[in-house]
C-alpha cells in the first residue's frame, strides 16, 4: 500500500540525476535557473555570471538576478568564483574558476541543467580532487542552495584543504557604490573553532587561494561589519577545512538569496543555519558610476542621512531589497555529521525534498511533517537508520508492511537486502510553532550504498488512518525477512 504516489518525486529525481551526470562530451557552457523571485547564471564549471538570451532580462549576463530589480554582481566585471587549493605529495595545488579574473588548474568534467537546478564537476589537475557544484532551490523562498562537494580520489590523505569563493557586489539601481554587510565572521575564525580562515570586502580577489585575497577596506578583513561604503566591493571568504582522508568527502552549503528587505533577507539566512553571510545593499535609488568604481549617483531627496540608512525626502526610511550570498557548515562542524548539524535538500516542488549525490552515514533533514516516503534512484539499497533523539513510537513501513510499529530516538533499524524506498511516520510533535514541544527539525541519520547517479527523494506523506494501519499490521507474519536490532547511539 502506498500513501501517496510516487510519480512527481521519481520525475524529479530522474529530472535532477539526468542533469548531474550529463556526459562531457554534451556538456553546456551554462544557463539560467529560477526560483520566485530570484534567477542565478551558472557556467559549467560552477561559477556565477553567464550570459543568457533567453531569461527574464533577455540577452545579458546572470549573477544574481531579482525579478523588478536586476542583477547584483554581473555589471561591470563578472567578479565571481570559487577555488580550492590542496597540498599533495609536497606540493600545492589549486583550481579555481571566475569569469573575470581568470580561470585554470582542472579539467572539465561534467555540467547539466534541469528546470531550476544545475550541476558542475571539474577535476584538480596534479591532485585527485574531484569539485562538485549542486544548484537548486533551498527550503527559503527565492534562495538558491549550492550545495559543494570536494572529494578525494586518491590513495592518501590530502592536507590544508582551502575552498574560496569571492564576489563583486554591483547592486542595482546604484551599481558601483553599494553598502556590504559581513555577518558570521568573527565568531567562525579558524581561531575560534571555525573555518574561516581570511575575510574582506575585495570582491575583485582572484578566486585562486594560493594568491592573496587582500582588502579594499582594511577594516573589513577577519570581522563583522555593517553597511561599509558606499564603495565598489563586495566580499571573499577562504575556509580552512584542514585534511581530507582518501576517499572521503568535503560537504558545505552556499545560499544565494534576494529579499524585499534587510529582515527578510536575515530571517532566511538564520532560517537556512547559515553561520556565515555577506549583504550587498544599494547606496540610493540612482543610477550608478562607471564601469568598475566610482560612486553612485543619488537621486535627490532618496539619500542615505547615514550610512546604510537611506530615507525619502521627508526622512522616511527606506527599506531596501537586499541580496546575500551566506555559507552553511564552516562553523567547524561538517554538515550531516551531527544530528544538530544535518544536511539539508533541495525543494523542487511543494513536499518534495531532494538530496543530490547524497553521501552515506551522514544526518539528513527536510522540515517536519507528518510522515515521508524515502526513496533511493539509481540503484542504491538502504542498509540503516536512525531515528532523532526526543521522538518516539514512529512507524517504519516497507512495501506496505509495518517492519517497526515503536521506532524511538537513537535506535538503529537495518534493513534487509533489496530495500531502495521506505515510509517513517508517526512523527510527533510535527511542525507546529504554535504546538507544546515544538519541533522544528526531523533530522535521520542514512547509511546506505550510493553507486554513480544516486539521488534521494524525501516526499511527505500523510499519516494512515487507524483502521489502514490495522490492515498493514496483520502483515506481521511477513516480518521475518527483515532484520532489526537496536543500539542506543550518541546524541
Amino acid at each position: 500500500m502506498q500513501f501517496k504516489t510516487k510519480a512527481l518525486a521519481s520525475a524529479i529525481s530522474v529530472a535532477i540525476a539526468t542533469g548531474a551526470l550529463l556526459a562531457a562530451g554534451a556538456a553546456q557552457a551554462g544557463g539560467i535557473i529560477t526560483y520566485g523571485e530570484t534567477t542565478l547564471g551558472v557556467n559549467d564549471s560552477g561559477e556565477l555570471n553567464f550570459f543568457s538570451e533567453t531569461g527574464p532580462g533577455e540577452g545579458m549576463t546572470y549573477g544574481v538576478y531579482r525579478n523588478g530589480i536586476g542583477d547584483a554582481i554581473s555589471p561591470g566585471c563578472a567578479c565571481e568564483g570559487w577555488g580550492v587549493s590542496v597540498q599533495f605529495g609536497g606540493a600545492s595545488f589549486s583550481a579555481f574558476a571566475n569569469q573575470s579574473s581568470g580561470s585554470g588548474g582542472y579539467t572539465g568534467g561534467t555540467f547539466g541543467i534541469s528546470g531550476n537546478t544545475a550541476s558542475s564537476t571539474v577535476f584538480m589537475n596534479g591532485a585527485p580532487v574531484t569539485i562538485s557544484h549542486f544548484y537548486g532551490p533551498s527550503l527559503q523562498a527565492d534562495t538558491f542552495q549550492a550545495q559543494v562537494q570536494i572529494t578525494n580520489t586518491g590513495g592518501a590523505t590530502l592536507d590544508n584543504l582551502i575552498y574560496r569563493r569571492a564576489m563583486d557586489w554591483d547592486v542595482p539601481p546604484s551599481p558601483f557604490s553599494e553598502y556590504v554587510t559581513h555577518g558570521g565572521v568573527t565568531a567562525n575564525l579558524v581561531a575560534n573553532g571555525g573555518n574561516v580562515l581570511f575575510a574582506s570586502n575585495n570582491g575583485f580577489a582572484s578566486s585562486d587561494p594560493l594568491t592573496e585575497a587582500g582588502w579594499i577596506d582594511e577594516s573589513t578583513v577577519n570581522t563583522d561589519f555593517s553597511k561599509n561604503g558606499p564603495s565598489d566591493h563586495g566580499s571573499v571568504f577562504d575556509f580552512s577545512f584542514g585534511s581530507l582522508a582518501a576517499g572521503e568527502t568535503r560537504i558545505f552549503n552556499i545560499f544565494y538569496g534576494t529579499a524585499a528587505t534587510e529582515a527578510s533577507a536575515l530571517s532566511k539566512i538564520s532560517a537556512l543555519g547559515a553561520n556565515v553571510y555577506s549583504l550587498g545593499q544599494p547606496a540610493g535609488y540612482g543610477e550608478g558610476g562607471g564601469e568598475g568604481g566610482g560612486d553612485g549617483e543619488i537621486v535627490d531627496g532618496e539619500v542615505p542621512s547615514a550610512p546604510g540608512d537611506p530615507v525619502f525626502g521627508d526622512g522616511t526610511p527606506i527599506a531596501p531589497e537586499t541580496f546575500f550570498f551566506a555559507f552553511g557548515g564552516v562553523g567547524g562542524v561538517e554538515l550531516g555529521s551531527t544530528q544538530a548539524n544535518p544536511i539539508l535538500p533541495f525543494m523542487p516542488a511543494p513536499e518534495i525534498f531532494v538530496f543530490t549525490a547524497p553521501q552515506p552515514r551522514r544526518w539528513f533533514d527536510p522540515p517536519t511533517v507528518e510522515g515521508f516516503e524515502i526513496e533511493l534512484a539509481g540503484g542504491g539499497e538502504f542498509l540503516e537508520v536512525i531515528a532523532p533523539d526526543g521522538f518516539l513510537d514512529l512507524k517504519i513501513v516497507v512495501d506496505g508492511v509495518v517492519v517497526d510499529d515503536d521506532f524511538d530516538g537513537l535506535e538503529s533499524y537495518f534493513f534487509a537486502p533489496g530495500v531502495s524506498t521506505f515510509t517513517i511516520t508517526g512523527i510527533r510533535p510535527l511542525l507546529d510553532p504554535d504546538s507544546p514541544g515544538f519541533a522544528s527539525a526531523f533530522p535521520l541519520f542514512l547509511d546506505f550504498t550510493n553507486p554513480e547517479g544516486t539521488v534521494m527523494t524525501w516526499t511527505a506523506v500523510p499519516v494512515p488512518e487507524p483502521s489502514e494501519w490495522a490492515l498493514m499490521l496483520l502483515a506481521a507474519p511477513l516480518l521475518g525477512w527483515q532484520v532489526r536490532r537496536r543500539r542506543q547511539m550518541k546524541a
